[in-house]
């Protein structure tokens, strides 16, 4: 069982802390990360949910994941990323790119610029079914063809 800090909508800590899956009351929320990895070609590292999953099996995605708690939204990217793809991050590779509230979620969504060399080929965690790199002109016709998670701030990404 994972232990999560409920947040309000800034994404600061209310005192609270939830198993993951309690039913939040109006405006408490889940802090859950996104990391989107980009190479210096500008080339998105996405990965493919695995079928075994309840939410979006095999469904192509981005790096997501809740934040546990006392653990802080940086350091939560990191784990993220090591446990779905086995690359290891730096908090210097990363900056916040958004954060906004959707549903009983506080997202931050996070942008971690890596030359490819660099992180090596990517070790695929229990959750991972597959990875590839594509450019934002491919991911935008994933996104368009209903292939990729259709995440409410997509289309900043894709600008």
């Amino acid at each position: 069982m994972e232990l999560c800090d409920v947040v309000d909508k800034f994404g600061e800590r209310t005192g609270r802390v939830v198993a993951r899956g309690t039913e939040l009351a109006i405006n408490e929320y889940y802090l859950v990360v996104h990391v989107w990895i980009r190479d210096e070609n500008e080339n998105y590292l996405i990965q493919q949910r695995a079928l075994h999953l309840a939410s979006a099996p095999g469904v192509w995605a981005t790096t997501v994941g809740y934040v546990l708690a006392d653990e802080e939204s940086i350091s939560s990217a990191i784990r993220e990323v090591r446990e779905e793809l086995g690359i290891q991050l730096s908090p210097t590779h990363l900056k916040l790119f958004d954060r906004h509230t959707l549903e009983s979620r506080c997202e931050d969504v996070w942008l971690a610029e890596v030359p490819r060399e660099s992180i090596g080929t990517p070790v695929l965690g229990l959750e991972v079914a597959n990875y590839k790199w594509v450019h934002k002109v491919d991911l935008k016709q994933l996104v368009d063809q209903g292939g990729f998670f259709q995440y409410s701030y997509i289309e900043n990404i894709l600008e």
